[in-house]
C-alpha cells in the first residue's frame, strides 16, 4: 500500500520555508547575483547546495514559486518540470544544459508581463508552434499474472506507452512480462526488491535491494534501469546520494489517485481526469493486491485523454 509520501520526505531533516509571491531568499540583490555565469551542474532530485538555491532563485525570477532552501526536493522538480513544458524542453524535471540558459535568460513565466504587441502575436505563434500534450503513466509493484497483462492489453489498445515500476522478487517470478512490457515500448523502471523503505537503509542493504532487482530487471529485457521509484516516495539524502551513485534516477509522480485504497473505478478515474495537465507523471498501480477497479479506470482514463489529443509516452527508456 502506498502512504502519503510528501509528509515523510518533507520530514527528513530538511527545513522548507514557506512559499508565496516572494519566496524567502529570492530579495534583487540575491536574484542578481543567481543570474551571474558560474558553473552549471546538472541538478535532480535531492541535489543540494548553492546551485540548487541559484536555481531556485531564478525560478522564482520567472514566476514558479519554490522555497529557496538549497535542497531540490518535490516542489523544485514539479517547478522545473512546469518551467520546462512552458518553454519547449523536455520536461525532465532536472536541470540541466537546456534548461539552465532559459532560465538565466530574460523573464518568461506566468509572471513575465509583455508588451500589447507581444501580447497579440503570442497565441498565433503558440497555435503554429504548440507540440501535443503528453502524459506519463506509471505503474507500480508489479508484474502480477493477473493484472499486467491487462493494463498492456488496454494501453497496446490505444497506442499508448507507460512506465512499470517493477518489485524486483515478483519481477524474478514473471520475468517474461517485463520482457513483454518492454518489447511493447514501456519503460521499466526498478522499485527495489521488496518494496522495502529506503530512508535509513544505508549501505549494503541498500545495494542489495536495488542491484539485484535491477540485475532481474536487466536479464529480462537486454538493458540496465537507469529509474528507480522509492517506495511510498520516502527517501532521505543519503540513499538518494546512493541510488545515483549506482546510476539510478529518482522518479516520483505528480497525481496520485491513490487507487490502492480501491475507491471505486469512476473515483479513481475522476481524480485522474480532473487534476492531471501535460507534462504530469500519474501514479497507478498493476501489483500489490486487487486491481481491477484500476484497470476499469485505466480504460476510462486513456478514452478521455486521448479524446483530448493528449499523447502517453514511457519515463526511463
Amino acid at each position: 500500500m502506498k502512504a502519503r509520501w510528501l509528509v515523510p520526505l518533507l520530514s527528513a531533516a530538511l527545513v522548507v520555508a514557506p512559499v508565496g509571491p516572494a519566496a524567502p531568499g529570492a530579495t534583487p540583490a540575491a536574484a542578481a547575483a543567481a543570474a551571474r555565469p558560474g558553473p552549471r551542474p546538472i541538478l535532480s532530485f535531492a541535489s543540494h547546495g548553492a546551485a540548487v538555491r541559484r536555481a531556485q532563485i531564478l525560478l522564482n525570477r520567472h514566476g514558479y514559486p519554490v522555497p529557496v532552501t538549497g535542497f531540490y526536493g518535490l516542489l523544485t522538480v514539479r517547478q522545473v518540470r512546469r518551467f520546462q513544458v512552458a518553454h519547449g524542453i523536455r520536461n525532465t524535471g532536472q536541470v540541466g544544459p537546456l534548461t539552465w540558459p532559459k532560465l538565466l535568460g530574460r523573464r518568461s513565466g506566468p509572471l513575465a508581463r509583455a508588451t500589447p504587441a507581444a501580447r497579440a502575436a503570442r497565441p498565433a505563434r503558440a497555435a503554429a508552434a504548440r507540440p501535443a500534450g503528453v502524459v506519463y503513466l506509471t505503474f507500480d509493484d508489479g508484474p502480477t499474472p493477473t493484472w499486467t497483462p491487462r493494463v498492456l492489453d488496454l494501453l497496446a489498445r490505444h497506442r499508448a506507452r507507460a512506465t512499470f515500476f517493477v518489485v524486483g522478487r515478483s519481477a524474478a517470478t514473471w520475468p517474461e512480462l517485463v520482457r513483454r512490457a518492454y518489447a511493447a515500448g514501456h519503460g521499466i523502471g526498478n522499485h527495489t526488491w521488496s518494496h522495502r523503505r529506503l530512508t535509513g537503509l544505508r549501505g549494503r542493504g541498500l545495494a542489495t535491494e536495488v542491484g539485484a532487482t535491477s540485475a532481474v530487471i536487466g536479464r529480462a529485457t537486454g538493458a540496465r534501469p537507469h529509474c528507480l521509484r522509492p517506495p511510498y516516495g520516502t527517501v532521505d539524502a543519503a540513499s538518494a546520494y546512493q541510488a545515483r551513485a549506482l546510476g539510478l534516477r529518482l522518479t516520483m509522480w505528480d497525481v496520485d489517485p491513490y487507487d490502492w485504497r480501491r475507491p471505486g473505478a469512476g473515483v479513481i478515474a475522476g481524480r485522474v481526469l480532473s487534476r492531471v495537465r501535460s507534462g504530469d507523471v500519474v501514479l497507478l498501480h498493476d501489483g500489490g493486491g486487487d486491481r481491477s477497479q484500476t484497470v476499469a479506470a485505466l480504460q476510462q482514463v486513456l478514452a478521455s485523454l486521448s479524446s483530448r489529443g493528449l499523447r502517453f509516452r514511457a519515463l526511463c527508456r
